[in-house]
């Protein structure tokens, strides 16, 4: 799985290690094998900016990078020189927080001293080039940064043998001395010294002994008495491939590989990436083409007498050697110096900066390996400003490739791009560095804006702070490529078609509007409301729940989210407000379209919503307080629900609805009425007994509608019944019949026993109450609160309390109406649960629980709703008994937890309710007020469960959080 992740990655190099890595040696061991790599996990969205190179591996581009930067190096100590190098930091990292750091000029570096330093590791205590970048020290011990070697003035004996170049230096390339291993040459007794900064680049960039020594013996035959040439002089595939032979290889496929390397960097360097533009008719190329062709299928011979090697070495050297103007020769060859072809090398050598032990980590020597590296600038073309952008680069990606697990990384990246910006507003810039500039930055703003568009997705509470760290990087990307990598008089534009020079403000304000908007779409695609609009009860339903989402959201992005924010954006929290309120009214929109009728559902919505309302414009104003306007730019974002007009009109609508159907009865009456009473005892017309059941029926409905019901809609509504009853007494009139009786009639109002029939509910509800408090908590109390787990669960439990309360409640029943028993058992059995969830959690120094427990409390619980679920043959139906349970549950449950989640959970969940958020370092849990609203997830509750919880875990963490003494 890793290994295809990685894979599929179009870069030179990752965090993975290649595949003969298991031979590599690092410091203080012969041939471990190294760690495996950790998974990128976001590296996928990480775009390589640089494009791929057509037939050249990683470990292609890592070998010939190892081959120039040791050709480069060739005067070194280490490499094949004698003398110890003297490390410049001119040129280096030019950065002036770097050269303030190193207390030099501005035009320094400060990657290394300005005065002479012996290679090796450990010969320096600090690197400015991380102080600089604000990257710790390793600080590794001797044992780990030492191999053996001769003491006194003796040679050395590195992990790679060493070659001289002094003199007639080619007898080092085949005696024996310089093909053994360390193990093989070096008594044990012998002493330990630095490794070279050559042992650490070989080890770092996963270099064979094998291979290195073959380079190494190939560079002293080949350069003999010519240590004085410039590296940017030597075509090394070309040279390579005269003067290495099968014969140095294992077989021949390792042979052939090798040679189709070497043809294909000369492919890639002179053919399709040259420096210098390539004519189509030149016929070097096209030779050069026809033998990389050949050597496809086979190895080409490369004898001294060999056509092919002649035309090779013609064709190569009339490439490498020509000048942009095409007339006369240089004084250099260009044969890596293209783009891309330099940078992918370029790229390989800076990513042996990074720790083969510890990839998230920076080589201490990483001033010294600078200085080396930058012998390679004048082969591949690299100048100071193309340094920076790469090694911002290769910060920022090995920060993504190690799964982000180094926010160091990502700060030296960012203070990086402070130097990148400086080189960009040079008028002498190139077009080669603006465009890698302008890849680079892109690549990187990408990745930063995809977590930032849809931080909601990427960051979690725990990792909120992340967001700290991505965002001034982004900003910062945008910045540069807005103010500086645009050529003057081209506006810069991204790809929604906006200016790059938008504030950050702006930016972070288009980072919260997308965040919020993507979370409120994947809240509809995730709950399915989307396809809630099906019917109106299914969208009511949506609709309630998604402003309980939206509550939720908003108070997440106030908590987590806006405190980081706020910092690029002074009402963070408004504007978040403002995209939810507006992305829920446009729901609320559709919802209203077409709704004539004021039914229950429809007003529950809109006062759901008008409550949704209320609390986002608070949160704006909240958080406009210190803003100059107060808010009142945000606030006039948000399109107002107007949910108390909504109502209004969906009232009136339904006033005259109703008014219509009794209009409609007096129509019929006056074309149908025979006016013939039924008997004497009914002397009205039957169109009276009509009217008066729609009116009846429109009071009462009228009542049922959840909203609040003002004197001014009574009147409304009176009025208008008024005018029916004007309407029909008139008609009746006309026809002179019963009038007085149809007048009696506007009289009858169901109001004046609405107070009565209110009071006689509180009244039940009251009675009830106060018996199910005295059968539970005096006639039963010795039995069930004094009684119940005292001593231990196993020899007190909930039976014989059974059998008294089955008693009782027989009693009770036998006592009460049909009517008045359903409530009457339903408060019992609410007192019960709350005696029960007393027991459990209020009980006193006499009850102390075991986890174990746990399956006979919840034995006796069941039990106890059983006693209620079939009482008198369901007076209380299961659902209500369920339902009243859920509290009690949620508790025995916490009973049944590892005494280790309940501490997890509590220190969590009072964190929360605190308002904490993290805990700090030696900071104290709050102790939680007692609430009486016990439920297992209140902090209250899951540490009484703690405290009666009977074993080691739980008495030492109430000890040493809340200093509570052990149970007597």
């Amino acid at each position: 799985m890793v290994h295809s992740r990685r894979e599929s990655f179009s870069g030179p190099y990752s965090a993975s290690r290649p595949s003969e890595s298991s031979h590599l040696s690092p410091r203080c061991h012969p041939n471990p094998s190294p760690p495996p790599a950790p998974v990128a996990a976001s590296l996928e969205d990480l775009e390589w900016p640089f494009g791929p190179l057509d037939g050249l591996d990683r470990d292609a581009i890592r070998e010939t990078a190892y081959e120039i930067f040791f050709t480069s190096c060739r005067s070194s100590p280490g490499f094949g020189g004698r003398n110890a190098p003297t490390f410049h930091s001119n040129n280096s990292l030019s950065s002036s927080a770097v050269s303030q750091e190193s207390g030099s000029s501005g035009g320094d570096g400060g990657m290394g001293s300005g005065s002479p330093r012996p290679s090796g590791v450990g010969m320096a205590p600090t690197s400015r080039v991380k102080r600089a970048l604000g990257l710790k020290m390793l600080k590794r011990s001797p044992s780990k940064k030492m191999v053996s070697g001769w003491t006194g003035n003796g040679p050395s004996a590195p992990t790679s043998p060493s070659w001289h170049s002094s003199g007639g230096g080619g007898g080092g390339g085949g005696g024996s001395s310089s093909s053994t291993m360390l193990g093989q040459t070096v008594p044990p007794s012998r002493a330990r010294r630095p490794l070279t900064s050559a042992e650490i680049m070989r080890q770092q960039m996963r270099v064979t002994e094998h291979s290195d020594n073959r380079l190494r013996k190939t560079l002293v035959r080949t350069l003999v008495g010519q240590m004085g040439r410039r590296a940017e002089t030597i075509v090394l595939p070309l040279e390579l491939l005269r003067h290495i032979k099968s014969s140095e290889f294992s077989d021949s496929q390792e042979y052939h590989a090798w040679q189709k390397r070497q043809l294909k960097v000369l492919e890639a360097g002179l053919l399709l990436h040259p420096s210098i533009p390539l004519e189509n008719s030149n016929l070097f190329a096209a030779r050069l083409r026809d033998i990389i062709k050949a050597g496809e299928s086979r190895p080409i011979d490369t004898g001294k007498n060999s056509d092919t090697m002649r035309t090779l070495c013609n064709s190569v050297v009339s490439l490498a050697w020509r000048s942009a103007s095409g007339t006369t020769p240089t004084d250099a060859c260009h044969w890596a110096d293209g783009y891309p072809v330099n940078v992918h090398l370029y790229m390989a050598l800076l990513q042996s900066v990074f720790d083969i032990r510890d990839e998230t980590a920076v080589l201490d020597e990483v001033d010294e390996l600078f200085e080396l590296m930058k012998k390679t600038w004048s082969t591949l073309g690299i100048t100071r400003a193309i340094h920076n952008v790469c090694f911002t680069w290769v910060l920022f990606h090995q920060y993504v490739a190690t799964s982000e697990m180094e926010p160091d990384l990502l700060y030296a990246s960012h203070a990086m791009l402070s130097e990148v910006s400086r080189d960009a507003k040079k008028p002498d810039r190139d077009a080669i560095f603006v465009r890698i500039l302008s890849s680079v930055l892109s690549s990187m703003r990408a990745w930063s804006e995809k977590r930032l568009h849809h931080y909601h997705d990427y960051f979690q509470r725990g990792t909120v702070g992340l967001i700290e760290n991505i965002l001034p990087l982004a900003l910062t990307a945008s910045k540069i490529m807005g103010e500086d990598v645009v050529l003057p008089g081209v506006e810069g534009t991204n790809e929604k078609g906006e200016s790059a020079l938008s504030s950050s403000k702006d930016r972070v304000d288009d980072y919260i509007r997308s965040s919020l908007q993507n979370a409120f779409q994947k809240i509809l695609v995730t709950k399915n409301y989307k396809h809630a609009s099906d019917s109106k009860q299914e969208a009511s339903e949506a609709l309630l729940q998604l402003a309980k989402e939206m509550e939720d959201l908003a108070l997440r992005e106030r908590e987590y989210f806006s405190p980081i924010l706020k910092k690029w954006h002074p009402v963070a929290v408004g504007v978040a407000a403002v995209v939810l309120h507006n992305r829920y009214g446009s729901l609320l929109k559709q919802f209203l379209i077409g709704t004539t009728k004021l039914t229950n559902e429809t007003v529950e919505v809109l006062q759901r919503a008008g409550k949704l309302e209320n609390f986002l414009v608070q949160m704006v104003v909240e958080d406009s307080n210190e803003c100059e306007d107060g808010g009142k730019v945000v606030v006039r974002e948000m399109v107002p629900y107007e949910v108390d007009s909504v109502i209004l009109k969906l009232l009136k609508q339904w006033i005259d609805d109703k008014l219509k159907k009794g209009k409609d009865c007096l129509r019929r009456a006056k074309e149908t009425e025979t006016w013939n009473p039924k008997s004497k005892t009914e002397p009205y017309a039957q169109s009276a007994v009509e009217l008066m059941k729609t009116v009846k029926e429109t009071v009462e409905e009228f009542f049922e509608i959840p909203i609040g019901i003002t004197e001014d809609l009574i009147q409304d509504l009176a009025d208008a019944l008024g005018h029916l009853f004007q309407d029909y007494i008139s008609f009746a009139a006309s026809c002179a019949r019963n009038r007085f009786t149809n007048r009696r009639q506007q009289g009858n109002s169901s109001s004046y026993f609405d107070i009565a029939r209110t009071s006689i509910q509180a009244a039940c509800q009251h009675v009830s109450e106060v018996a199910a408090y005295r059968l539970v908590f005096l006639d039963s109390n010795s039995a069930f609160y004094e009684s119940l787990y005292v001593g231990g669960v196993m020899n007190a439990r909930i039976r014989p309390i059974l059998r008294i309360l089955k008693q009782n409640l027989s009693l009770l029943c036998a006592m009460l109406t049909d009517r008045a028993q359903p409530l009457a058992i339903k408060e019992v059995m609410k007192v019960s649960f709350e005696a029960y969830l007393m027991v459990l959690l209020a009980g006193g120094n006499s009850r102390v629980f075991y986890r174990s427990d746990h399956k006979m409390i919840e034995e006796d619980f069941e039990s106890l709703k059983r006693v209620f679920s079939t009482c008198s043959e369901g007076l209380v139906s299961e659902d209500v008994v369920d339902r009243e349970a859920e509290s009690v549950e949620g508790v025995i449950a916490l009973m049944g937890q590892p005494t280790e989640q309940l501490i997890d959970d509590f220190s969590i969940v009072t964190c929360e309710t605190s308002g904490i958020g993290l805990m700090g370092v030696g900071q104290k849990l709050p102790m939680p007020p007692t609430t009486r609203r016990w439920h297992r997830s209140d902090p209250n509750t899951i540490l009484r469960v703690l405290c009666h919880r009977n074993d080691r875990a739980s008495k030492q963490f109430l000890k040493k959080s809340f200093q509570l003494a052990k149970r007597r």
